[in-house]
């Protein structure tokens, strides 16, 4: 069976692999997962899918920003999910048989052009080792461009490797880089990088503007408004360990908090909470809590709720504020 590469707008899917998936396994009911931004293109894809295995496909409208929210519950009931844009989450989200990964590719740039604009910068900088950082949906123009880098005197020192909101490959510190690269539309990705590796200069190379930028200043903003959070919660003796579910579900991470605050004679309530914004956090908030610490995605303390009116921390901020060292710099990782 070869149907070769399905395009969706400025995108495109190994449609043979995925196809294949769906006949080896006999999948009569599929469920069709999307990232933010791309559901639109559901219609070509189920059609596609329909027409060619006579499957009954349900496309999540449900939000979709990683695989770290596929719910092992709500998953259970299809014979496939068809989780398109994301790799498996690499941070504890249980196996799941029957969901398979679909790489989605941009294909609407060329790489020796956003080679010139990165060696432009790269030569303003005086830099030639590079790392590569990079997500779903870029992952071959990474490829391609460290190839277009190489010819014109650069070194890859570490990557093209996979880049998440709440997640940095390991080694890369030790890689011996001047610069890292992040290859991602929006600021997302290079702020999280740039916010726990102040030691390297991170750069943003934007695949759909063609442009490269220093992350510095955004994460500069974002370390300002950090510390002023983690000073607020100091003095914080009752607090709210907001949970996740699913692959946001982390379990050891919510048990070190409780030992933390437990052997500080802090006072703690347990709030679950599958979909966390101000909104929810303002219906649930109580005048007896004092701060917060988010369990599940971390960058939603960072990007969503700090202007909430109450400090709502990551857990490494949490742990470094009750166990007072404040004044010894922002963490080093997210989780």
């Amino acid at each position: 069976m070869n149907f070769g590469r399905l395009r969706l707008g400025d995108y495109e899917l190994d449609l043979g692999y995925l196809l294949r998936e769906l006949v080896e396994r006999r999948a009569r009911r599929v469920l069709v997962q999307l990232p933010e931004g791309l559901k639109r293109y559901y219609v070509e894809l189920v059609d596609t899918i329909s027409r060619v295995t006579g499957a009954e496909v349900t496309v999540d409208a449900s939000p979709t920003y990683g695989s770290c929210l596929v719910d092992p519950t709500e998953v259970s009931g299809y014979d496939l999910v068809v989780h398109v844009g994301h790799d498996p989450y690499p941070l504890g989200n249980p196996t799941l048989g029957n969901v398979v990964y679909v790489d989605l590719e941009y294909v609407g740039v060329d790489a020796e052009q956003l080679a010139g604009v990165v060696d432009r910068s790269l030569r303003e900088l005086g830099a030639s080792r590079v790392a590569v950082l990079t997500t779903n949906q870029h992952k071959k123009l990474s490829k391609e461009l460290v190839a277009e880098l190489g010819k014109r005197g650069f070194t890859a020192v570490f990557g093209p490797a996979l880049v998440l909101g709440c997640y940095l490959p390991p080694g890369l510190r030790e890689s011996g880089a001047e610069v890292v690269l992040v290859v991602a539309g929006g600021r997302f990705h290079a702020v999280g990088a740039s916010l726990v590796l102040p030691e390297l200069r991170v750069l943003r190379v934007d695949p759909y503007t063609l442009t490269v930028s220093d992350a510095s200043s955004d994460a500069a903003r974002f370390l300002s408004m950090r510390l002023k959070k983690m000073w607020e919660a100091a003095s914080a003796r009752s607090w709210g360990i907001l949970v996740g579910v699913a692959g946001q579900y982390r379990p050891h991470v919510v048990e070190v908090l409780r030992r933390e605050f437990d052997g500080r004679g802090l006072r703690y309530y347990l709030l679950r909470a599958p979909v966390l914004n101000v909104d929810t956090l303002r219906n649930a908030d109580s005048p007896s809590i004092e701060a917060y610490v988010v369990t599940s995605c971390p960058r939603v303390a960072v990007d969503d709720l700090y202007h909430f009116e109450k400090p709502v921390l990551t857990p490494p901020e949490a742990l470094q504020v009750v166990r007072g060292l404040l004044g010894q710099g922002y963490p080093r990782s997210f989780i």
